[in-house]
Formats: C-alpha cells, sequence, structure tokens
C-alpha cells in the first residue's frame, strides 16, 4: 500500500506547474536524507468535511485534538480532528472569506493564545494581497452544533511580488513566520511582526524577506513546501514538502533558519496528499495530515524525525 501511495502522490505532483524560466537557480543539495526513526499510521479521515484538510496545529485548549482546515471551494471553518481521523468539532468563522485558506498556527495573542489561519494560498501567483485571520482558541462543547466566532484579520503583501504560500508557524513573541511553496524557484522565509495586529482595523502588514532556504524546489516530483511546525519554544521548525520533512534550528532572537545538522526525513509514500504538519509532544515528534488525493479518505500519521548531530 505504500508503495502505491507513493505513486499517487507523485502523479498529484505533477499537476503542480514548474518554476518560470529564468527564475534564480536553487543552491545545492546538501541535506542528509534517511527514513524517520518511527512513522505509523494513527487514523483515516473520513468524514467529507476532512476531504481537504490543510495544515495542521495541535490544539492546547481542546486535549487530544487537532486544528485544521479546508482549502480553496470550502467554508470558513475551523475543523477539529482526532488522532483516529474522526471530526470532533467545527467552529464557523463569521465574516470571513476562504479564498485559499492552507495553514493553521497557534501563538500568542495579548494575554490569550490565539489560532492563527492562513489565507495565503496562490497557485498563480496573482494576489497583490493575502489574509492572516486569528481568533481565540475556542473550547469545544459536548453537542455536535458548530461554535460561531469572529475573528481579527491582517492583510500582508510582499515587499517583491505575490507568492503562493501554504507554510505558516507562530513564535513565543507573535512573530509570524511564512514560507513560500517554491513555484518561483526559490523557497523563502517571510516574517511579520506582532506589532502589526495594533492598533484598530483594518490591519495592513508589509511581510519582510528574512531568509532563502537551501531546500531545492522541485515542483513536478512532489518537493514543494505544504507546512511548517515550530516548537512551543520557537526554536526548532520543521518545514514539509510532498515528500520530506526539513529540521531546522531557529534563533529566537532573529528568527532567522539555519539547517539542523542538516537533516532531512523521507516520507513519501506516507500519505495521499501530505498539507499539514504539527508539534506533537517531544522534541521532533510531529502529526501529518493529508488530503484524501485520489483516495477515499486523508490519512493522520505519526512520526519522530531528530537531527543526525553525530
Amino acid at each position: 500500500m505504500r508503495s502505491r501511495v507513493g505513486v499517487i502522490a507523485a502523479v498529484i505532483a505533477t499537476l503542480v506547474p514548474a518554476p518560470a524560466l529564468g527564475a534564480q537557480a536553487a543552491p545545492a543539495d546538501r541535506w542528509h536524507y534517511r527514513d524517520p526513526s518511527d512513522l505509523h499510521v494513527t487514523g483515516r479521515m473520513s468524514d467529507r468535511l476532512l476531504a481537504e484538510a490543510s495544515g495542521a496545529v495541535r490544539s492546547v485548549a481542546n486535549p487530544e485534538v487537532t486544528w485544521t482546515i479546508g482549502d480553496s471551494g470550502n467554508p470558513p471553518e475551523l475543523l477539529a480532528v482526532d488522532s483516529t481521523g474522526a471530526l470532533r468539532g467545527r467552529v464557523v468563522i463569521r465574516e470571513a472569506t476562504n479564498v485559499d485558506w492552507e495553514a493553521v498556527a497557534l501563538g500568542p495573542c495579548g494575554d490569550a493564545r490565539c489560532v492563527y489561519i492562513a489565507d495565503t494560498g496562490d497557485n498563480g501567483e496573482r494576489r497583490s494581497e493575502v489574509v492572516i485571520y486569528r481568533l481565540v482558541e475556542p473550547r469545544l462543547g459536548a453537542g455536535d452544533a458548530p461554535l460561531v466566532r469572529a475573528a481579527e484579520r491582517l492583510t500582508v503583501r510582499y515587499p517583491d511580488h505575490p507568492h503562493d504560500v501554504e507554510a505558516m508557524g507562530v513564535a513565543p513573541d507573535g512573530a509570524i513566520l511564512l514560507v513560500t511553496k517554491g513555484r518561483s524557484g526559490s523557497i523563502l522565509a517571510f516574517s511579520i511582526p506582532a506589532t502589526a495586529w495594533t492598533g484598530g482595523q483594518p490591519r495592513s502588514a508589509m511581510a519582510r524577506l528574512q531568509d532563502t532556504l537551501p531546500i531545492t524546489p522541485r515542483m513536478g516530483s512532489g518537493r514543494a513546501v505544504t507546512g511548517l511546525a515550530m516548537d512551543p519554544a520557537g526554536t526548532e521548525v520543521a518545514i514539509r514538502t510532498y515528500r520530506e520533512i526539513y529540521l531546522f534550528d531557529r534563533d529566537p532572537r532573529t528568527g532567522s533558519l539555519t539547517p539542523a545538522a542538516w537533516t532531512a526525513c523521507t516520507i513519501l509514500g506516507a500519505e495521499p496528499q501530505g498539507e499539514g504538519i504539527s508539534w506533537d509532544g517531544p522534541r521532533w515528534s510531529f502529526l501529518l495530515l493529508s488530503e484524501r488525493g485520489l483516495f477515499a479518505s486523508g490519512t493522520v500519521v505519526r512520526v519522530e524525525c531528530a537531527p543526525d548531530r553525530g
């Protein structure tokens, strides 16, 4: 079954346009690729609302629950799923629009903890501005009725041109990290300071280019960034593609990312169409969520992948 899923994942990846001619060349590949120390499927997401689960972050307010969202064409809802793949709750985001929701993260917002939702997908790289929503993390009730919540809105622009972004993290100080998918020839990291949320509505911010990451994008074979996970201390970051997890150390003072012993774990074949990654428990332990792709359901996968520091 693993090999069949891998073939499907590769086929899906070939549907993604290749970088434009003349794009900046990617750096030489210095990564040490290896298998994860542990990888196993814990559940399958059969609920139709989870068919296009994009992004993942473990809930703090609701034990054993992971937040996810549906991408473009789906309702503006925050969805809760457990490790078996069962839908545990829905939160309707009032007065929000799902143009192309792609990532979720947890982070501070004043004295509270918020869920951040990135409406930053842009397959054609034509959006002049994108949006990040945030709302205080909801506590799910016992009933089946969805919760309804309002969210703050931040409009974001890039300093150069539009980018397709499916990966977001929020640091302990509230700074937002965005990582591009790699359509334009390089994988870039942008940052937005926590101060962007100050003042009244409407709010807007210009993202700042922080790093060109040393990941060689190969859109046709699935090496396209679809998610990231940041540890609670803000010192470690994992960036996933359809086929690998790349490990980085993060400087909490500057936000800069450096490869963690140049370690990357291969996960091609583990999921139908992997989109989400969340930190899960101990160091370098992750939960992966997948869209269903061409299969009947997406998956929930636990994986351990630590840097090989010798």
